[in-house]
């Protein structure tokens, strides 16, 4: 394999850096030397000569190979590295286009992308995107066997989560919960979204292709209970919340569940207010299991960063009968 091409195994590498200046400097030196013979005194200057030789040509030689060293694009069958920082290849979706990529985080280099590279935006499975530093990002495209991305189809893909998209919710759970922290409100550590509690539950729903959103649903004392809703903050204010809030909504309704509820923090923006706006309204008649849904938040910390309320929105089934 030569360095710049891809392979067929789909590997590549790129030097950050060639050694052209070094070859560059060692004619010029060479150049300077012949003429200094010219003039005569070539000879004279000998020792001065490989002196600026040995300096020029070492400093460059080091400060080229450093470079190289930390700083090179290498692209294997289980990974895509620079330097020290390295992300998985399954990690990797698709080519992002038309972004801004001075805007965006750059794989191993923490101060943004220099000028001499142009870079590949990548779009990660969180919906993250990312900027492979390269001087050749058509052979890098090539080497990953990516095709290009489009955003997330907001308007018809709320889906059934398949089973390869549920370890991808936990991380989207997380991301949402900034939103509170940025609004200044803190919020105590959360128990972390569990796989197989996923896996077990009434049904989870997901929105995008990788996920950017989520809904998961559970029963309680006979109600369809929303347990967890979350959006990627970059995704939020786009209607994608509310087309999965409506999803789980049928799909309690065609279940034969005469409501569904959750619960929310009362003043918080996005919690209640927003949940008045699409048919739920606070409620004091509290079940059993709601009765200890609400404890085990006071247990967890919730109730001192605000009110928590219990809301409950009517269904109309459309004949089916409920099933587990």
């Amino acid at each position: 394999m030569t360095e710049e091409t891809p392979n067929a195994l789909g590997t590549y590498d790129e030097p950050a850096r060639s050694y052209a200046s070094l070859w560059f400097f060692a004619a010029l030196l060479g150049a300077g030397f012949v003429f200094d013979l010219v003039l005569g005194g070539g000879m004279a200057h000998l020792i001065g000569w490989l002196l600026a030789a040995a300096l020029v040509l070492g400093l460059n030689f080091l400060l080229v190979y450093a470079v190289r060293s930390e700083k090179s694009l290498r692209i294997t069958a289980d990974e895509v590295r620079v330097g020290d920082e390295a992300i998985g290849r399954a990690e990797i979706v698709a080519v992002a286009a038309g972004l801004d990529d001075d805007e965006l985080a750059v794989l191993g280099w923490p101060t943004g992308k220099p000028r001499s590279l142009k870079g590949l935006t990548v779009r990660l499975f969180d919906g993250q995107d990312l900027v492979v530093p390269t001087r050749h990002p058509d052979r890098v495209q090539e080497a990953l066997g990516l095709g290009q991305a489009g955003d997330p189809d907001r308007s018809q893909d709320v889906r059934a989560a398949a089973r390869s998209d549920l370890p991808l919710l936990a991380e989207i759970d997380g991301r949402a919960d900034t939103v509170f922290r940025l609004a200044g409100y803190e919020l105590p550590d959360l128990p972390p979204v569990e796989v197989a509690e996923l896996a077990q539950a009434k049904a989870v729903f997901v929105a995008g292709r990788p996920p950017i959103a989520y809904v998961q649903l559970e029963e309680v004392d006979g109600l369809a209970y929303v347990a967890e809703i979350a959006v990627v903050p970059k995704w939020m204010r786009q209607g994608i919340g509310t087309r999965l809030l409506e999803r789980a909504c049928e799909w309690a309704g065609r279940r034969g569940y005469p409501a569904i509820v959750l619960t929310t923090f009362a003043e918080v923006p996005w919690n209640g207010p927003y949940y008045a706006e699409r048919g739920f309204a606070e409620t004091n008649d509290l079940t059993p299991g709601l009765v200890a849904l609400r404890e085990r938040e006071a247990t967890l910390g919730l109730d001192a960063v605000g009110r928590r309320i219990v809301m409950r929105r009517e269904l109309a089934p459309p004949g089916a009968v409920r099933a587990g």
